[in-house]
Order: structure tokens, then sequence, then C-alpha cells
């Protein structure tokens, strides 16, 4: 992926929080917000970047930002994804929900 191609579809990027803040005193680094333009090349860098040397030297993973909403439905349904690919099921997680061999399943 060339460095122009990114320029022309990185719509943002901005770190979270504040230098010295109290929830970063554990001396990681802050976080960084990319919006991407295009979904298929925020995609391809996910891909990518899941066998890229240089993200596993330098410890960097890359994970969605989801609303609050988003995160407490995943925090209820994920012990039953989890219980259900224990079973030998396909179980996912997709935005507010979870698909268990193919059955949706709303948080409660």
């Amino acid at each position: 992926m060339s460095v122009e191609r990114l320029r022309d579809t990185v719509d943002t990027v901005h770190r979270l929080g504040r230098k010295g803040d109290a929830s970063t005193s554990n001396n990681a680094p802050r976080a960084i917000i990319i919006q991407f333009g295009m979904r298929t090349l925020r995609d391809d860098v996910w891909k990518k970047s899941k066998d890229a040397r240089v993200c596993k030297d330098m410890h960097i993973r890359f994970k969605e930002d989801f609303s609050k909403e988003d995160r407490e439905a995943r925090a209820k349904l994920w012990p039953l994804v989890q219980e259900a690919r224990k079973a030998g099921k396909r179980a996912f997680l997709k935005e507010g929900y979870a698909l268990i061999d193919n059955r949706r399943v709303d948080p409660t």
C-alpha cells in the first residue's frame, strides 16, 4: 500500500486523552483514532497490520472504536459467544448483537 494512497483516504488522525493524564500513567502511549474516508482501505490496513512485522515488533495493534452502547452490548454478549465457540458452534459479534450459528442474539 502506497503512502500516497493513505494520504488520499485517511480523513483525520488524532490522539485520545491528554499528555500526562492519570489514565495514561502506566507509561503506555495514548491511543490514536484514525478515520478513513474509504472502508475498503480501512479493512485492507486492518488485515495487513495483523501480519506486519513492524506492528509485532513495536506492539502496535488496531481495534475498532465502538459507541458506548455497542461496548455495553458486546460485554454482555461476549460470554455467550465464547460458550458457543467452546461447543463447536460458529459465533461472532457484529455491531450490537451476536450471531451464533446464523441466529441473531440481542443483548438482554
